[in-house]
């Protein structure tokens, strides 16, 4: 009999664990600028999310998104991602700030644990979410967090101003969500995300081995300057061969163009692994927050890091702005 009863505490500690609610709270004072009924609702639509997202991971299905308070777009994105690579919560109690920015509001530092289906996965087990929602408190965006927190905290710390420090908030998720669109495939939010007249620089390292005839090994870069449609259809198709995309950024940083307003230039050093072809370069974007509701990117380049050490890299100030 005390074995059973040891047996059936076990058997209901798991099922506990594996049906907990997780529970989301704002730290008290960062919700001065919320009514107490957008608090509430916000709180909770943001544990039914976690629950959600928790119970799905350990369960190992697909998500429900259906009856959840997001956006069609944050439902299909977080969707996307989840089948690569899904994730459950490490903590049922979670507490975070209420940050402000253009769009809206965010939630940083959500614990989570990825379980990656396959050895493709290079990075973190132990990562952090990153939560968006709108001025509405509508769910916008869930995205993995840029693993490197030194980054973050460095460019929050170069802020000039309040109306500087919410943009750069605005940008770091924007880059978040950049980079989730690579490992998801995701052409349909790339092409929202790039303006009409985007300028795209590419390349790639092409390596000549040694023939035998005491020659070192050869390295070349070979560059492609592309506009929007042509960077879409060739990167589709890269899409379309390839079984997994990883793509990680790390080094970000932050710049304001001297001369025009709400232009600004972001650095990352990118780390790009595919089934079929890798490489580490630094990628430059030029962006445009002129309108804070739809930012834009109007420059994309990429250099491998031996030309970057040589030549140095790109920046918000080598390309002409109208």
């Amino acid at each position: 009999m005390r074995k059973l009863i040891i047996l059936l505490w076990a058997f209901l500690a798991f099922y506990m664990d594996v049906n907990a609610d997780i529970t989301f709270k704002f730290t008290p004072r960062s919700t001065g600028h919320l009514t107490t009924a957008m608090k509430s609702k916000m709180e909770k639509d943001i544990s039914i999310l976690l629950t959600e997202i928790d119970a799905a991971g350990r369960e190992n299905r697909a998500l429900d998104l259906s009856s959840l308070n997001m956006e069609p777009e944050a439902k299909s994105n977080l969707a996307s991602f989840w089948r690569i690579l899904p994730f459950v919560c490490e903590f049922t109690q979670n507490v975070s700030e209420c940050l402000q920015d253009f769009q809206g509001y965010q939630v940083r530092k959500i614990k989570v644990l990825m379980k990656p289906k396959n050895n493709t996965y290079k990075q973190k087990l132990n990562r952090e979410l990153t939560i968006s929602l709108s001025k509405d408190g509508v769910i916008t965006g869930v995205r993995p967090a840029a693993e490197l927190n030194e980054d973050y905290t460095m460019i929050m710390n170069d802020a000039q101003d309040v109306t500087d420090l919410v943009q750069r908030r605005e940008i770091l998720k924007f880059v978040e969500d950049f980079r989730c669109y690579y490992n998801q495939q995701n052409i349909h939010a790339l092409e929202k995300i790039f303006s009409d007249n985007a300028l795209i620089i590419t390349g790639s390292v092409i390596t000549q081995r040694n023939t035998g005839d005491g020659k070192p090994m050869v390295t070349n870069v070979l560059y492609k300057k592309q506009n929007k449609k042509e960077y879409l259809t060739s990167l589709k198709r890269v899409f379309d061969r390839t079984s997994f995309i990883n793509v990680t950024f790390d080094r970000i940083s932050v710049k304001r163009h001297s001369a025009k307003k709400n232009i600004i230039g972001v650095t990352l050093h990118q780390k790009w692994e595919s089934s079929s072809y890798c490489d580490d370069g630094w990628v430059f974007l030029l962006w445009d927050f002129n309108d804070p509701e739809r930012p834009q990117i109007h420059v994309r380049t990429w250099q491998p890091d031996q030309v970057a050490q040589k030549d140095g890299i790109f920046n918000e100030n080598d390309f002409f702005i109208p």
